[in-house]
């Protein structure tokens, strides 16, 4: 019996290779931990800098834009929530706290509100910009609410246009005075009295952080298990069993020549000593050999044919082996499941190495198992079953061999085991060759599973992309459709009248880009996203984003385009812009009727007294004209106050066929005196909409008196034409008149509006029917007539019944 060194070859390699993991992981854990603490406070000082410039533009437009915008509109008046820049910017400002783990406070010392006095933390850093006149900034962690914050703060500093507010009392606005009392004031031009400070909460990133380097590191120490793990199998199998082999030989020959002194010092060497000696006895035995020598060239014929038939057979397994091989790589581009694969595999595997028997028993989550032949009954899991698929990975018994079928990562997924009736077909096969095929069978079925996910997940992602309603393409930098959604095949077939469904949207609309160039190169060299809009027939707008999308390399070289259609939108914002002109314009006629109306009631009935004491005619002329003008004026100003308070002052119902038919008549004598056709045409005879029958009258008079300044004499037509659409009544009134040009489309209903010539009209007839309309929930549209070539003007209302508003 031998006892060997404790410090064997095998571990001396191991320990010093452990040593130097453990030196780099180390070494990796405190680089990594240094790079990501650095990049941290990188991005909080981003987050920090990027809310001090929405501040900073908060605070500029209310002093540039909004602050003299309302001094303008109300002048002497202050409203706190519109023209200080400090309680805007807080307001604003007020939604980044919370749950986004934001800090914004913008303090000072003796503030003006109590709520906004600098504590303690505040106040130093106040003090430390007085110390400092020429910092701008400052920044570094500070605990806050035994929470860790980044912190940055700039000084706030009282300039020329705050002084309005902040200087002497008695120039202050009073609503501010009312508001804060006498606090905050008496402040000088480029004091410091306060801070801005911005705190983000880095508690959170700090934990992650701290989790990110330990899963790391401890990734890294199993990393570092399975890599000794293969290391000590390969250099186990590659270098100490061949060293071993070689020091077993040696040891058999000395134990038959006696070498029992040089036996006994092998036994205190490491393995490379003990070769090394062993190579050294190997000379002096070498001489001895030349006599075996000779004998053996008697038979050495023999001896090569034998060798020679040893080593085809060799050839042919280890070709078998590889044919093996290639087959299970081609059963695997055949089988969708890893059970498929097995039931293909398995007879390979057995016709290969003659066995009876096959059987894969699953350890990894069941203990399914599969069998070769069909019927052949399962062979049971050895005692030490885990130990084999953990350790040793292979296990050879009387008649048959256990083989542990591993991942690619090392994972034991199950156990293949080889039934021979013949045991001596055990002891043929070769331990390498067993284990390569149960890693083989292991990254096969890895492989067929890491397929299937992947198929799922493009099935998921295509569901996706299939469930936005907005058109979707993905296109590469040569402008080549990759692919597509449905709302974007729709909206192509669409464009080309059925002709093309590819999806391909971008080209189809870059024809409407007025701006010229290809959007998408923009968006690709400037590696940002582009954002544009494009009209489509003068009627329809579509808003186009181009998302670059960036490669490993940090270059984009494929683009997402997304596409929506805004013209709703569009058409809302252009009404709210309308009702609010409209609104504006009315509180200036009603103020504008109030100071005018009393002064020209006062001249008419002078110009009427004057005119009743007249003696002579050239003086009653002259009277005549103050009059005349004085009563057109009056007559403005009715039309002001009309267009001011609209008369729809309560909802009612009326017939509108009934209220056409006496428009018609009423007009017919100013058509005919200016020898106008004047008609109209009625669908139903029953037709109520939600307005007061004295209403309707004043909205189609204004329509007709506009038709009747717009055409020609002895050569006009002018036609009504009452329709139902669903739940709506639509009224038309045509003429063949010159129309509206179309620059002055868009401001046809504006107040003072006209086109007619000097004291012809106000303009404000269209602007009241608008403001009627719209006010009972109705529509009313311009364009231009088809069928008569003048103008067209289209009136919506509400259908109603005469039940409705209990009549």
């Amino acid at each position: 019996m031998f006892f060997r060194k404790p410090y064997s070859l095998q571990k001396q390699f191991l320990s010093g290779l452990a040593v130097a993991s453990l030196v780099l992981g180390i070494m990796f854990a405190i680089g990594f931990y240094i790079h990501m603490r650095t990049v941290l406070e990188d991005e909080v000082e981003a987050k920090a800098t990027l809310t001090f410039t929405q501040v900073d533009a908060v605070q500029n437009y209310v002093r540039k834009v909004l602050r003299p915008k309302m001094y303008e509109m109300i002048p002497g008046t202050f409203v706190i929530e519109a023209m200080s820049s400090s309680y805007i910017s807080r307001s604003v400002m007020e939604h980044f706290k919370g749950d986004h783990g934001y800090l914004y406070r913008r303090v000072a010392i003796n503030s003006r509100n109590p709520q906004f006095e600098a504590n303690t933390l505040e106040r130093g850093l106040v003090e430390y910009f007085r110390e400092h006149p020429g910092e701008r900034l400052w920044k570094g962690y500070k605990d806050i609410a035994e929470q860790r914050y980044y912190v940055m703060a700039r000084p706030v500093t009282y300039v020329e246009s705050c002084m309005r507010c902040h200087g002497d009392i008695n120039d202050a606005p009073e609503e501010v005075v009312q508001q804060y009392g006498e606090r905050g004031f008496n402040k000088d031009v480029d004091s410091i009295g306060g801070v801005d400070l911005v705190g983000v909460n880095v508690m959170a990133s700090l934990g992650q952080l701290q989790k990110i380097i330990i899963g790391y590191f401890a990734f890294f120490v199993v990393g570092a298990v399975v890599f000794f793990s293969i290391t000590n199998v390969l250099f186990k199998v590659i270098v100490v069993d061949n060293i071993k082999r070689i020091s077993t030989v040696f040891r058999s020959n000395l134990e038959e020549t006696g070498g029992t002194e040089l036996l006994d010092s092998l036994v205190e060497q490491d393995e490379i000593e003990e070769l090394e000696s062993g190579l050294l006895e190997l000379n002096n035995h070498l001489f001895s050999a030349r006599a075996q020598l000779k004998e053996y060239a008697e038979n050495l014929r023999e001896m090569v044919e034998e060798r020679t038939q040893e080593l085809t057979h060799e050839a042919l397994e280890r070709r078998s082996d590889v044919a093996l091989f290639i087959t299970m790589l081609s059963l695997m581009q055949k089988s969708r499941s890893r059970g498929e694969l097995l039931n293909l595999a398995m007879p390979e595997i057995g016709n290969r190495f003659r066995a009876t028997t096959v059987t894969y028993i699953c350890t990894f989550a069941s203990n399914n198992s599969y069998s070769w032949p069909d019927g052949a009954e399962a062979q049971k899991l050895p005692d030490d079953w885990l130990y084999v698929i953990t350790e040793s990975g292979i296990k050879f018994e009387d008649n048959r061999i256990i083989i542990s079928v591993e991942s690619s990562a090392g994972n034991a997924e199950g156990v293949l085991i080889l039934y021979w009736d013949d045991p001596r077909y055990v002891a043929l096969q070769d331990q390498g060759l067993m284990r390569a095929l149960g890693r083989q069978l292991g990254a096969a079925g890895e492989n067929l599973v890491a397929l299937d996910n992947m198929m799922r997940q493009m099935q998921t992602l295509q569901t996706i992309v299939e469930g936005i309603t907005d058109p979707l393409v993905l296109m590469d930098s040569s402008c080549n459709l990759l692919t597509a959604n449905q709302a974007a095949c729709n909206l192509s077939a669409e464009f080309s009248g059925g002709h093309d469904t590819s999806g391909n949207i971008l080209s189809m609309l870059s024809a409407y880009n007025a701006t010229g160039g290809c959007s998408m190169q923009l968006a690709l060299s400037r590696k940002v996203p582009f954002v544009d809009e494009v009209v489509v027939d003068d009627s329809r707008t579509f808003a186009i984003g181009i998302y670059p999308v960036i490669q490993g390399n940090n270059l984009p070289d494929r683009v997402v385009v997304h596409v929506r259609e805004v013209t709703r939108e569009k058409r809302m914002i252009a009404q709210m812009q309308q009702h609010e002109k409209l609104a504006t314009i009315g509180k200036l006629a009603a103020g504008l009727a109030h100071e005018i109306n009393n002064p020209l009631g006062v001249i008419l009935c002078y110009a009427e007294l004057l005119k009743d004491d007249a003696e002579d005619a050239q003086q009653t002329q002259d009277i005549d004209i103050i009059l005349r003008h004085t009563r057109h004026a009056q007559r403005v100003l009715r039309d002001l106050l009309d267009f001011a308070r609209p008369k729809v002052s309560h909802k009612g119902v009326s017939n509108i066929a009934l209220v056409v038919q006496n428009i018609t008549e009423v007009f017919s004598v100013q058509a005919a005196v200016k020898k106008v056709e004047l008609t109209a045409s009625v669908m139903t005879d029953n037709s109520f909409v939600a307005m007061g029958e004295h209403e309707l009258e004043q909205v189609l008079s204004n329509l007709v008196l506009n038709a009747l300044d717009a055409v020609e004499e002895r050569n006009g037509h002018i036609h009504l034409s009452v329709v139902q659409q669903g739940d709506a009544v639509v009224v038309s009134v045509e003429d063949n008149g010159e129309g509206i040009l179309p620059e002055n489309m868009h401001r046809i209903f504006d107040p003072f509006f006209t086109t007619k010539g000097p004291g012809s009209g106000t303009g404000l007839g269209l602007a009241i029917v608008y403001g009627m309309v719209t006010d009972l929930g109705g529509k009313v549209e311009a364009n231009s007539s088809i069928d008569f070539g003048g103008a067209k003007f289209v009136v919506q209302l509400p259908a109603a019944t005469p039940c409705d508003f209990g009549e």
